[in-house]
């Protein structure tokens, strides 16, 4: 609880409205394009669900673990492979529309010198030279949104969790040299959030607690679990991940209320289309506070 007072103090504010546009994506663990990248499946997804926010006024959040700079060494591999999502970024970027967060497995963002290294330029294969890309990006380890005067508490989530927290550099060790090769025979990495429920469920806990005793709404990824609580019963929420074997989930906040929403492919007319169901709401956010 004391970790979470210290990163909610400390974090970037920003006033928003009932005339804001916003989408939350976490956890897309863009890789370098080999068997362990597991961004690859959903890519065409996510690369129409960015179209269609930029083309309807979003601003973009990325919660944390947008790349997977544990399991991939060369950060540049990342970038190239999947240079076209990264122009996507570069347009909400050039619009003052992008706000990246960093999470446990791309916690070396808040490092100038990896952004100035790796996301700043990109070497453009047909013009052969160097283009700008997300020049002068600052990536923060939380955000605060004030709603008409009630906070929201974005942040990845991997701070109460010990092994991915504090310890996260000998997590990225036994990711890179360990767990992702013995994952190719079925075995999960029992220290990873996303793939141990209990280990979820206690971060789960901790944080919908936080978020209650402070009544602030409290936004994280990490789990990889989507949440969406009842009005009344909890403040947390989790946008879920950018990895799921059947799609992506996100969370929108539009005209003052907001939605956990999932993007899939679809059969419509016998083509293949990429479409976006409402999972759970749309609620007023003004309705999940507790008057005082």
């Amino acid at each position: 609880m004391n970790k979470l007072d210290k990163v909610f103090k400390n974090a970037d504010r920003i006033k928003i409205d009932d005339n804001s546009k916003i989408v939350i994506m976490s956890d897309c663990h863009r890789g370098s394009g080999d068997s362990y990248d597991n961004f690859l499946k959903n890519r065409i997804i996510y690369e129409e669900a960015l179209n269609y926010y930029y083309k309807n006024d979003f601003t973009y959040i990325e919660l944390g673990d947008g790349d997977d700079m544990w399991e991939v060494e060369n950060y540049k591999d990342i970038v190239n492979e999947h240079i076209d999502s990264f122009k996507l970024l570069k347009k909400f970027w050039n619009k003052n529309r992008l706000i990246m967060i960093y999470g446990n497995h791309d916690m070396v963002k808040n490092s100038r010198e990896v952004l100035n290294n790796v996301f700043y330029k990109y070497y453009d294969k047909e013009q052969d030279k160097e283009m700008e890309l997300l020049y002068n990006l600052r990536v923060v380890e939380a955000l605060v949104l004030d709603y008409n005067g009630n906070d929201i508490f974005l942040l990845h989530g991997h701070q109460i969790d010990l092994i991915s927290g504090k310890f996260w550099w000998l997590s990225r060790l036994l990711v890179r040299h360990i767990w992702k090769n013995v994952e190719r025979f079925g075995l999960n990495d029992p220290t990873r959030a996303a793939k141990n429920y209990k280990v979820s469920k206690r971060i789960e806990k901790k944080l919908e607690k936080w978020g209650l005793r402070n009544n602030i709404i409290i936004i994280a990824g990490h789990t990889h679990r989507p949440i969406f609580p009842n009005v009344g019963k909890s403040l947390y929420f989790n946008d879920g991940s950018c990895v799921h074997p059947n799609g992506i989930t996100c969370l929108e906040i539009i005209n003052g209320k907001i939605s956990l929403v999932k993007w899939i492919y679809s059969i419509n007319d016998n083509h293949v289309i990429v479409k976006k169901d409402i999972i759970e709401g749309s609620e007023y956010i003004k309705d999940f506070y507790k008057e005082e």
